[in-house]
């Protein structure tokens, strides 16, 4: 039998896979959200020794993209959304 210690996991690889999608526009939120959930579940797992350590850094890393990277693409389509406005504002007042 294989030393599960020293393994991956499946949802460690799915909670990064997830948090690297994440970056997907209107999708991001939800796939972020799973990126979270996934990894959340396997550090439980590797906690409870049910899951190899070695996919912890999988796991923080795909929690910490499903975080960010839904705030930055949002962050950037409102600034875009804000700007087209502003200007399209300013032309119609005569600026």
């Amino acid at each position: 039998m294989q030393d599960v210690k020293n393994q991956v996991s499946g949802l460690a690889k799915a909670s990064l896979i997830c948090g690297i999608c994440s970056i997907i526009p209107f999708a991001g939120g939800a796939i972020g959200l799973a990126a979270i959930i996934l990894g959340a579940i396997d550090l439980v797992k590797i906690k409870n020794g049910e899951a190899g350590a070695a996919g912890k850094k999988f796991d923080i890393t795909g929690i910490v993209l499903g975080v960010v990277l839904p705030f930055i693409i949002t962050m950037i389509m409102v600034v875009t959304v804000w700007g087209v406005a502003a200007a399209a504002m300013s032309s119609t007042l005569g600026g």
